[in-house]
């Protein structure tokens, strides 16, 4: 159902970074990014040695809060969120910050974007793939905060817009 308050879609990829920490690329110098793959439970995957089970290439699954026709979360009857796995939200845009200040922690960023509840944290690091109205582009994540109505997640745009993934 389209929602004005979060008329563009985005999924998130986790990057492949070297032993240095620095995020590897392929021949075209694009990010090596990873998919996570979770149970019923919405639990990442592990193998025997812990390492997270993963496809590559491919969007995060996320979890997200379903609401009813007011916007209001669901519940279940023992009180937990009625949710789904998706592997693309909707967000808009909620501000050009240039540098914010967020439950007295002060850090720059260069945008925030809001989207409905989700429950999968979004580290610091994690690449969006970002598509509105006219291109799409990678956002890296900076701060993710979840309130009662929805999720916002700052972020910083990285390198030039790109047409949609092959």
């Amino acid at each position: 159902m389209y929602n004005p308050r979060w008329p563009y879609k985005f999924c998130v990829y986790d990057t492949n970074l070297d032993e240095n920490g620095i995020p590897m690329t392929d021949s075209n110098g694009d990010p090596l990014m990873t998919r996570y793959l979770v149970d019923s439970e919405r639990r990442r995957l592990t193998e025997k040695d812990g390492k997270h089970l993963t496809v590559p290439k491919g969007p995060m699954q996320l979890e997200r809060v379903i609401c009813d026709s007011r916007g209001n979360p669901t519940f279940h009857a023992d009180g937990t969120f009625v949710t789904e796995v998706v592997e693309e939200m909707p967000w808009g845009y909620r501000t050009s910050t240039g540098g914010i200040k967020d439950s007295g922690e002060v850090f720059r960023t260069d945008f925030k974007i809001s989207c409905p509840m989700m429950l999968t944290h979004l580290e610091e690091g994690t690449i969006l793939n970002l598509t509105d109205a006219t291109h799409t582009f990678v956002g890296i994540v900076k701060k993710m905060t979840t309130y009662n109505w929805g999720t916002n997640i700052w972020l910083d745009r990285q390198g030039n817009d790109r047409g949609p993934e092959q």
